[in-house]
């Protein structure tokens, strides 16, 4: 429900303002205190509103001054951990380095000592059988001399047992040079066999794929295609020859003799790729 008191209201200060401005029309000295009080209040605030603006952009301006000031700070002590973390890390490296270096010397070192400690019980174990065999030998002298055995049982014994000795250093001396490892004593070499060949795969349309190197010699294929390009060759060699068989009245044996010929070329290339 609205308020009837209210048009009544608006009529009043319309008239007031009214009367207001009869006033100040009848007295021009109070319309100019007015109106110079009016440019004072207006001047007054829009000082203050300036001034504040101001105020808040010094204040602003400070503020980012001290974030620019610290970012820059950051940035600094920031590249400073850098370059103390890479000292870290460079040291470290050279730390593992050196680490990696002992350890590989190490390594090597024992493999070193290894190998020459097996290499001299190994010795030791020959000269321990040379030892013995040069004791059994004695005994077998001695038994000759006191004519137990007689001199061809000695005779056999003897090379008996220096055939034994003999072989026991030639193994020992091929076997360490030739089969055993030079870094591993426990470790010998094999022959290199050859790799497998690849089994035949499948073509998307179900066909096999294959290498027909795998399949037929490579000397084959090589002596077939050489006869394919000497086919007409061939062809020549074999009309020259029926042409002197009809004219001349040669044998068969020449004509056969000149297919030989051809078939020893080609025998000769699969003798040759075989070798």
């Amino acid at each position: 429900m609205a308020n009837p008191y209210i048009p009544t209201v608006s009529v009043m200060e319309d008239l007031e303002r009214l009367q207001f401005a009869k006033n100040l029309r009848a007295n021009p000295q109070d319309y100019s205190a007015y109106v110079q009080e009016r440019v004072d209040t207006l001047s007054d605030e829009i000082f203050n509103r300036k001034r504040t603006a101001f105020q808040k952009a010094h204040i602003d301006l400070a503020r980012y001054m001290d974030m620019d000031h610290n970012a820059n700070f950051y940035r600094e002590r920031a590249a400073d951990v850098d370059r103390l973390t890479d000292g870290i890390q460079a040291n470290n490296d050279h730390v593992k380095q050196a680490l990696e270096r002992d350890k590989g010397n190490s390594r090597r070192q024992f493999e070193i000592n290894e190998w020459y400690n097996y290499n001299k019980l190994e010795t030791l174990f020959f000269l321990q059988v040379f030892f013995i065999v040069s004791l059994v030998m004695a005994i077998v002298i001695f038994l000759q001399k006191s004519n137990t055995i007689t001199v061809e049982a000695t005779a056999l014994l003897t090379t008996l047992l220096f055939v034994i000795v003999a072989a026991l250093g030639v193994y020992r001396y091929y076997y360490t040079r030739r089969t055993r490892d030079v870094r591993l004593w426990h470790r010998r070499y094999f022959e290199k066999e050859q790799a497998p060949r690849p089994p035949p795969r499948c073509r998307p349309d179900g066909s096999m794929e294959y290498d027909i190197n795998n399949i037929i010699p490579k000397g084959v294929t090589e002596c077939a295609d050489q006869a394919a390009q000497n086919f007409s060759k061939w062809q020549n060699m074999l009309e020259g020859s029926m042409q002197s068989y009809q004219t001349s009245g040669a044998g068969p044996k020449s004509l056969f003799g000149n297919a030989g010929s051809v078939g020893g070329m080609v025998c000769d290339k699969l003798d040759t790729n075989r070798q």
